[in-house]
């Protein structure tokens, strides 16, 4: 920046300094009392305007977080509005303002570069809507309902109450799995049974457990699937799926669970632990 632009800048602040300094002289007391009475009106306005878009945004079932953001922008937007008009009440020079603004809008860009990221965030979440409030999310190791979707961050509830608040930015750029979308849901387990066991004998347990838990969908398109999914180093391991309604996946889920370890109790099927066989070479212990 060259001297003469520093120093241009540095007169059109002192200037508005001074324009701030002769409100306050008595010849002015008129003027201060019209502004006070029109920001009084701006902002009945700005609250009858927060009315009507309340109310049409429930008329039209919006997302409470989508309504919300509409009117935050539209109070921003009305504040500038009315700002901008008691600064030409007052007569201020344009040229101090816009050095100002412009150099609070840098110092704010630099420290608040997160912040920036989230708020482009909480603007493309709520547009896109690839999830809206109410909606059951998982997001790495977290899973449970939406609550509120703000400009900075999104909060959680899970199951367990817990309250889990997600920057903005981070759903936006991670895989985040929305089960609310369709109707139904997969409960998976993975059981591990002995490389010993018969297979197909397992497998017809674990089919029968699928069958006896309540609100397992069985039709054409969803039914229970029991599959052998890896070899693991202590164990071969089968994946058991199953489909339910969204609402019954917790029910579902602890059944299952609960259900195929009675039942591998009742047929003598064991669960291996982890463990490490060692061979020695008696040969090599003799030398």
């Amino acid at each position: 920046m060259s001297m003469n632009t520093l120093t241009k800048k540095v007169e059109d602040v002192n200037g508005l300094v001074k324009e701030v300094q002769k409100l306050f002289s008595p010849k002015h007391y008129l003027e201060l009392i019209e502004i006070a009475v029109f920001i009084i009106i701006a902002v009945i306005v700005l609250k009858i305007i927060t009315v009507i878009i309340r109310k049409a945004g429930q008329r039209r079932e919006v997302d409470p977080s989508l309504l919300k953001f509409f009117i935050r922008i539209s109070w921003i937007a009305g504040i500038v509005i009315v700002i901008m008009h008691v600064l030409s009440m007052l007569n201020f020079s344009g040229a101090g303002l816009i050095a100002i603004f412009s150099a609070a809008a840098a110092a704010l860009a630099l420290a608040l570069k997160d912040n920036l990221t989230d708020l482009a965030g909480g603007i493309i979440i709520l547009f896109t809507k690839p999830f809206r409030t109410g909606d059951f999310i998982e997001f790495g190791d977290h899973k449970g309902y939406v609550e509120k979707i703000d400009l900075m961050h999104t909060s959680l509830r899970t199951y367990d109450d817990t309250n889990v608040i997600i920057p903005n930015r981070c759903l936006t750029t991670t895989e985040v799995n929305n089960y609310t979308k369709n109707p139904e849901v997969r409960v998976q387990l993975f059981v591990p049974i002995s490389y010993e066991e018969d297979i197909e004998r397992v497998k017809k347990v674990l089919y029968n457990v699928c069958y006896s838990i309540d609100n397992v969908i069985d039709n054409e398109k969803f039914s229970p699937k029991v599959r052998l999914e890896r070899f693991g180093e202590s164990s071969v391991d089968l994946a058991v799926r199953v489909w339910t309604n969204f609402s019954n996946y917790w029910q579902v889920y602890y059944g299952l669970t609960e259900g195929i370890k009675k039942e591998f109790e009742n047929h003598d099927i064991v669960i291996p632990y982890n463990q490490l066989d060692v061979h020695i070479d008696k040969e090599a212990v003799v030398k």
